[in-house]
């Protein structure tokens, strides 16, 4: 009786420490009979773009919606979301630029050859989601080739930590002569808005870094 009791006891503790272990990669089954290896899920990262007529972020801006024009702001919202049981610390943030796009404000370390901005959300804990806006300009009318005048671009960001990433995407297009008009309206931060974005990164700590003119 003694050595059955034993071994329940020494089963769950082992069952116990198992589950303390922090979540791994697991081998998955692929469609033709291989293995390979399977990233968790557990931390994802949502691109949106703020529709310049309607003020609301979506995920894409696809031809048919309202576009942007030279010289005018864009605004992307980033959600990232930790759905594990752990903290993560850090969180590494890589949000590329596509050509015309040129950044203007946002947390973390902007690298101009690479059009890429790099930034690190500290101690996300488990369960927690953070929101952070970037802050994007389209390039004078002078920079694009001529011969066109819309153009769709694609935005691509990426979220890691540990053996997590995760990427998305947002799409905006940009139209750089309009029939009859003028100019585009233009999506960009309102009264004291610029402030706003950082609200959302927290524990972050980070400092406004604004391209200079």
């Amino acid at each position: 009786m003694k050595q059955y009791i034993l071994s329940i006891f020494s089963v769950t503790l082992l069952a116990a420490s198992l589950f303390a272990l922090p979540v791994k990669a697991e081998t998955c089954t692929t469609q033709y009979g291989g293995t390979t290896t399977c990233v968790p899920t557990d931390l994802t990262i949502n691109k949106q773009v703020k529709n310049p007529v309607s003020s609301v972020f979506v995920e894409n801006l696809s031809s048919t919606d309202p576009a942007f024009s030279p010289g005018s702001e864009v605004l992307f919202k980033l959600t990232i979301k930790n759905a594990s049981g752990q903290t993560f610390n850090p969180v590494t943030v890589k949000d590329t630029l596509p050509t015309y796009l040129t950044f203007v404000a946002g947390p973390g370390t902007f690298d101009k050859p690479s059009n890429t901005l790099t930034f690190a959300l500290e101690n996300v804990i488990a369960g927690e989601t953070r929101t952070v806006e970037l802050l994007v300009k389209v390039v004078d009318k002078s920079a694009f080739p001529g011969g066109k005048s819309f153009f769709c671009v694609v935005n691509g960001v990426n979220v890691s930590a540990l053996n997590r990433n995760d990427g998305d995407t947002s799409q905006l297009c940009i139209q750089t002569e309009v029939l009859g008009a003028t100019t585009l309206p233009a999506a960009g931060f309102n009264d004291l808005l610029l402030l706003l974005p950082f609200v959302g990164v927290g524990l972050g700590g980070f400092a406004l870094l604004k391209k200079k003119s």
